[in-house]
């Protein structure tokens, strides 16, 4: 759980209007659902986190409830209920820094499906509101490959430039090096120590009638051979070189 959990779900039951014995009830049906989301039982925290939005669905405070609910959802791989849940913590006002980490948990949803569109558009009002505990080097670091998906190289070499930069002591750094300067999507048929290795399955690839380069690509401590073939200037083209190379007996690896 993030860090200001507490203290954001404590201020939710604070913030509780109506009657005493209502109170209660909701206070209960709060606390249950809090001490499940603390202990990693999803489906108890969103039993009692629903029961509670079900006592007062107008609280001001609905918002990060709503939020929270989204994160036991994510838990559980309820993908599309925990999208709507954000976007309601974000529509019912949940306070800063909640409303923001509602927004990078939409992005990172839509991310991962592959609609880059979407995490653009929901990463974008992130980076243009304030950061205060945000992941902002995996958000930086996944709207420059939301880019490169799109074919737009050069904006995403701005975000991955500024994750080396900012944050040159993460994992996303590493990450961001690897992918800075690239213009293309290529499918990778192998990586393999021995270079005569490599070749053999050059010739085999362009028997198959594929374009292929050979490129060093370091893995740890490692240099390896990696075939390459193709070139294709967004993710939906490089898709399609893949099933061509699967369809021709080769494993695919789709690389920037």
């Amino acid at each position: 759980m993030h860090g200001f959990a507490a203290l954001a779900l404590a201020l939710v039951v604070a913030g509780t209007g109506g009657c005493a014995a209502n109170r209660r009830a909701d206070r209960e049906a709060f606390d249950t659902g809090y001490a499940a989301f603390r202990a990693g039982q999803w489906e108890k925290a969103i039993g009692g986190f629903t029961q509670y939005l079900r006592s007062d669905p107008t609280s001001p405070d609905r918002g990060e409830v709503y939020y929270y609910r989204g994160e036991a959802l994510v838990r559980l791989n309820r993908r599309a209920e925990a999208k709507t849940d954000f976007v309601r913590a974000i529509g019912a006002g949940a306070r800063p820094p909640i409303d923001q980490f509602a927004r990078v948990a939409v992005g990172n949803l839509y991310y991962e499906e592959g609609n880059d569109l979407k995490a653009l558009e929901h990463y974008g009002k992130v980076l243009a509101g304030s950061r205060d505990g945000l992941p902002m080097a995996a958000i930086l670091f996944r709207a420059g490959v939301s880019l490169q998906r799109l074919g737009r190289w050069s904006m995403a070499d701005k975000y991955l430039a500024r994750v080396i930069e900012d944050y040159s002591n993460t994992p996303w750094a590493t990450l961001a090096m690897r992918r800075l300067h690239a213009d293309a999507f290529r499918v990778q048929t192998g990586a393999f120590a021995a270079m005569t290795t490599a070749q053999s399955q050059a010739h085999r690839a362009q028997r198959a009638g594929f374009a292929v380069r050979i490129a060093k690509v370091t893995t740890g401590r490692q240099t390896l051979h990696a075939v390459q073939v193709g070139r294709a200037p967004t993710y939906a083209g490089a898709e399609a070189l893949a099933r061509r190379v699967r369809q021709a007996g080769f494993e695919a690896l789709i690389v920037p």
